[in-house]
């Protein structure tokens, strides 16, 4: 189940990566074929972190040598660490709707289309210091990060919470998520 939501995240983001933002879920075409792994994240994250994503996407590089679909697929299970550093996925909401953007923390949760964030958003919500942290773990710019986080974000947040409302069951689906992505990256790594 929870790979199942990861592999939604994955092709929403990378999708819409792909199309400039405005791609429709699970742009990749077909997750399911791409690995063996829930539903197909293990070929999602080992096209992504063996580099020929980017070409399927029609992504160019950044500056650091990191595509924008392989930074996305990075910086998920960072983001998912983060929320759940940080209260799991209400207490998060919660920072959003105090640092003034509650309509769009509230349509992530809701079934209707997710309203955007920009990078400040995030670098308001974020803070600068944990930026900086994930900055110099990928080797990228703290704005490269921001605005990964403002496109995945959304994402994880509308995936957990498919009645509209967030749930014990979004936290667990979360913490499992987050296991699977971080056993499947400790095997991909020797």
């Amino acid at each position: 189940m929870a790979n199942d939501v990861l592999s939604e995240i994955l092709g929403s983001v990378l999708g819409n990566a792909g199309a400039g933002g405005a791609g429709a879920p699970g742009g990749l075409g077909g997750l399911g074929g791409l690995g063996n792994l829930g539903g197909g994240l293990g070929g999602v994250l080992g096209s992504v972190f063996g580099g020929n994503n980017d070409a399927q996407q029609g992504n160019a590089p950044s500056s650091s040598g990191i595509g924008g679909g392989a930074l996305l697929a990075m910086l998920l299970p960072m983001a998912m660490q983060w929320v759940q550093n940080n209260g799991g996925l209400g207490a998060v909401l919660q920072k959003f709707q105090q640092k003034g953007y509650s309509q769009q923390a509230s349509s992530w949760v809701s079934p209707d289309a997710n309203q955007p964030v920009d990078a400040q958003a995030v670098h308001d919500v974020v803070g600068s210091e944990e930026l900086s942290r994930m900055s110099q773990q990928l080797g990228v710019s703290k704005d490269q990060v921001a605005g990964g986080l403002a496109q995945i974000l959304p994402h994880v947040v509308n995936h957990l919470t498919p009645g509209g409302e967030v749930t014990n069951d979004s936290n667990d689906m979360l913490s499992s998520g987050l296991a699977s992505v971080e056993d499947f990256l400790k095997r991909q790594g020797g």
